[in-house]
């Protein structure tokens, strides 16, 4: 370069310089903006902008086998700017086409506030709903990504399950009571349900309305040496994935939250109250050819029994005397009958790891026309799972269980009580048995399992005294007898044929409970007994036994 020459000057130098700042400016505004953008637009902030803190993903529940109840799985929600919304009215209406039951005055007042950048239109959405969205071409909505419950088996054990809101907080069943449990995250909760024996109850009990006009019903399976709950339904059933939107009759968990009287289901129970207070011996008979009268009470016998002049405590099970029950009641006593039914847990006061049952409705004064009543199923209401928990001493050698819905089992840490003696458990478990094959339990008996039952008619009470055309059906029992596994209870509503006029528990009930044992039997692992006696399901009278005066069977 010659020294006239000019000095070089780097004209570019300067402007890749305000290129690069310009560009490292762009790159700046990008982030930022779409730092903004997740910041007021994605559902990881609330309403007002709050940030929200990404959960735990909530636990599953699975059976005692590991089968799928209930699991969460990444869904999609809608969500809309309303910022970004020119004509309100036009895209309320273009949704509505899309969810009928949308409430658009809500909406269109939530879409008009031009001050918000997110906000929820409808949470829990199904792939063609999304698809229909879609097609709409609105650009202020968009799909939001987040987790949803899972029902996979629809409404199996859905009174059991309960179910969430849309934030996943549990509302109703075990989605409540273990909640903190389940927002952990973690291993499933695994519950002592057996899938294939709840599928079982609940399709007789729906079969049970078919072949029955009836108001619901509940049932259960227990294993007698634990407590383990191994099925528990009621019906209407539940469908959690409806989240409670459903009719009233199918939100009440008749098995734990319904109290109801009876009926002889109880007998068995006086007989044992008698038999271990020493006040009754299995030679000892009774006169129960005409009515009695006890405190204000009179017991009366509608259908009379044979020999009726003589018959054993265990006949008053197997025929179901009233007379009969109330008789052995007056040898024990109120107090000594209410303190025995107290340590069943009838009186109230268990507590249960799990589902809490229905307090229950006893006597207020335990007189002598309580005592005799209560004899045989009427004046107190329990729950059915309360109920079904006191024939599990007659399973056990006399020890009562509480019942559990959580596994694992461990035989060695069961809550036991003693509430009777062994010879006592084995005489009563010896009348149930001959109630399946001589008497009114005789519908309830599956060949080779040995069911030992009783069965129980309860009329309704109303405010102008107890209606006979109303009545609640039982069937509680303990099978196989020969060694006992497992307690099962049936409950009916106002459980009416749709053909003939017969609505006892030796038909309603007791019918259902047998088909429930039949099938439910094999999958429990509970191997059928070799060479048990045949049950003849003879043609029945129409009553599981003799009743009192309006009041109970």
């Amino acid at each position: 370069m010659s020294v006239l020459d000019p000095p070089y000057e780097d004209v570019w130098g300067p402007r890749r310089v305000r290129m690069i700042a310009a560009a490292l400016a762009l790159v700046f505004v990008v982030i930022v903006g779409r730092s903004a953008w997740v910041v007021f637009n994605s559902p990881q902030r609330n309403d007002d902008g709050a940030a929200v803190v990404e959960q735990v993903r909530r636990a599953d529940i699975v059976d005692r086998d590991g089968q799928l109840l209930v699991t969460t799985l990444q869904g999609w929600s809608l969500a809309a700017d309303p910022s970004a919304i020119w004509d309100v009215g036009e895209v309320v209406d273009a949704l509505k086409s899309v969810f009928p039951n949308l409430n658009t005055t809500q909406l269109a007042q939530t879409l008009s506030d031009k001050k918000r950048r997110f906000v929820w239109v409808r949470r829990g959405v199904t792939e063609r709903e999304r698809r229909a969205v879609k097609d709409l071409g609105m650009e202020a909505l968009r799909f939001v990504e987040e987790p949803q419950r899972v029902y996979p088996n629809g409404s199996l054990a859905g009174h059991l399950l309960g179910y969430t809101n849309v934030d996943g907080a549990g509302l109703e069943g075990v989605e409540k009571i273990y909640d903190a449990r389940l927002k952990a995250g973690g291993d499933p909760l695994r519950l002592t349900i057996d899938a294939s024996a709840q599928y079982v109850l609940e399709e007789e009990l729906e079969a049970a309305f078919q072949q029955f006009d009836m108001q619901g019903a509940a049932g259960m399976l227990i294993d007698a040496n634990t407590g383990a709950v191994r099925a528990i339904a009621s019906w209407p059933a539940s469908d959690p994935r409806k989240r409670g939107d459903e009719p009233p009759e199918a939100k009440t968990n008749r098995a734990i939250n319904a109290r109801m009287e009876l009926g002889s289901i109880y007998k068995p129970l006086t007989v044992a109250a008698a038999l271990e207070a020493g006040k009754l011996s299995t030679a000892d008979r009774f006169n129960v050819s005409a009515p009695v009268r006890i405190g204000s009470a009179v017991v009366r016998e509608p259908h009379p029994l044979a020999n009726a002049s003589s018959v054993s405590a265990s006949d008053i099970i197997v025929y179901s005397s009233n007379i009969g029950s109330a008789l052995i009641a007056q040898r024990i006593g109120p107090e000594k009958l209410k303190t025995f039914l107290g340590d069943l847990g009838l009186l109230g006061g268990v507590t249960i790891t799990g589902p809490q049952t229905a307090s229950p409705l006893t006597p207020a004064e335990w007189d002598q026309t309580a005592m005799a009543t209560v004899a045989f199923g009427h004046g107190i209401s329990v729950s059915p799972l309360a109920f079904a928990m006191t024939y599990s001493p007659f399973a056990t050698g006399g020890e009562l269980v509480t019942p559990t819905f959580l596994e694992p089992v461990d035989p060695a840490t069961v809550q036991r009580k003693r509430v009777m003696s062994r010879e006592t458990a084995a005489t009563v478990l010896a009348m149930l048995r001959r109630t399946v094959v001589e008497g009114s339990g005789k519908l309830a008996e599956a060949q080779g399992y040995e069911v030992a039952g009783k069965t129980g008619t309860a009329e309704k009470p109303t405010p102008d005294g107890y209606d006979p055309n109303r009545n609640i059906t039982s069937f509680a029992a303990v099978f196989p007898a020969s060694r006992p596994q497992f307690v099962v209870l049936v409950v009916l509503d106002e459980a009416q044929p749709r053909t003939g006029a017969i609505r006892t528990a030796s038909v309603t009930a007791a019918t259902i409970a047998g088909n429930v044992i039949a099938r439910a039997a094999p999958l429990l692992d509970v191997q059928p007994v070799l060479g048990a006696p045949t049950v003849k399901a003879a043609s029945l009278q129409g009553s599981d036994g003799p009743r009192s005066e309006g009041v109970a069977q």
